[in-house]
């Protein structure tokens, strides 16, 4: 009788990557939406369907055999091909569900998120769309570990070959003091942790202005750095966006030109390059254009110091 070989799969090949990234058959099946012995077994079909051994696991260790080692860039390659594919068909209206998985950054929580996703779903009304919060250096973790499709960060998270970058937007640092209080040096400054690009960044810019205020509270949220800086009377250092999408900043601190030299950041849509084809592109645009509507006007009217440094990054 004719052997008949166990079929190679391309869901099997989903949880072998999810798999190794997240280092876990348990935490693969919670970013798969399915059960660890569901992973376990499409793990079994796929070392069966191609003859070898591809990870040694158990209760004490998680690790690639050379095998998968060997397997494992490919098998990221086939999901990006697929899904580059998925893509296509989306945007020629000729495709199934498509599941895209955005996380995002909190500045736009309470402002554009909301309408954002309203115009992605009446342009591609057959996706279902799910969005996270995050830092920065987060996101790019989760879009590293394939947690997500697309994520929204600053310019100042690591540029790698794998990421495709399209900008949105020029976000200006700015100051604030508490509010009915002026600017003054003397007061604490209120800082961003050092674990966030946003801390990292402004840290690097008072050195080379040549200050060096004195080290006091760090957090890692605006809505608390903004708290703080009003309870103690002091002062920060932020960007428009921050200020700007933040419930109840207005009541809690002033924004004021900055005493520094100015800079800026960028944020941009991130992407796994090639993977998802046109669809990251069409959907910055969206998001350039609900920025466009719902947080420069308001940038007009309460930060008119910082207007001509606030704007839409347009890509020929």
């Amino acid at each position: 009788m004719e052997q008949i070989e166990p079929p190679f799969t391309f869901r099997a090949v989903q949880n072998f990557v999810a798999a190794v990234e997240a280092q876990s058959v348990t935490r693969a099946a919670h970013r798969l939406g399915t059960s660890p012995s569901s992973v376990s077994q499409q793990l079994a079909s796929l070392e069966a369907a191609l003859g070898a051994r591809l990870i040694e696991r158990s209760a004490r260790q998680f690790r690639l055999t050379r095998a998968g080692a060997l397997f494992l860039e490919p098998a990221k390659a086939l999901l990006d091909d697929v899904g580059a594919a998925k893509a296509r068909l989306v945007l020629a209206d000729q495709a199934p569900p498509l599941s895209l998985r955005i996380a995002a950054i909190e500045e736009l929580d309470a402002t554009v998120t909301a309408p954002w996703l309203l115009k992605l779903t009446d342009r591609f009304p057959k996706a279902a769309l799910s969005l996270t919060s995050g830092a920065s250096h987060e996101n790019h973790d989760a879009l590293s570990s394939r947690a997500v499709d697309m994520t929204l960060a600053v310019d100042t998270v690591a540029r790698v070959d794998w990421v495709e970058r399209h900008p949105i937007l020029r976000d200006p640092f700015i100051l604030v003091t508490a509010r009915g209080r002026d600017f003054d040096p003397a007061t604490p400054m209120i800082r961003y942790e050092q674990e966030l690009p946003i801390g990292r960044q402004i840290e690097a810019h008072l050195r080379r202005a040549g200050t060096t205020p004195s080290r006091g509270f760090a957090f890692s949220t605006n809505q608390a750095l903004f708290a703080m800086t009003a309870e103690l009377g002091g002062w920060a250092i932020t960007t428009a966006l921050a200020y700007l999408g933040t419930p109840l900043a207005r009541d809690l601190v002033t924004p004021e030109p900055l005493h520094l030299p100015r800079f800026s950041r960028r944020l941009e849509l991130h992407a796994r390059a090639g993977a998802l084809g046109d669809l990251p592109q069409l959907i910055a645009g969206d998001l350039r254009d609900c920025i466009a509507e719902r947080i420069l006007p308001d940038a007009a009217r309460r930060l008119p110091f910082a207007n001509n440094d606030m704007d839409i990054i347009q890509i020929p």
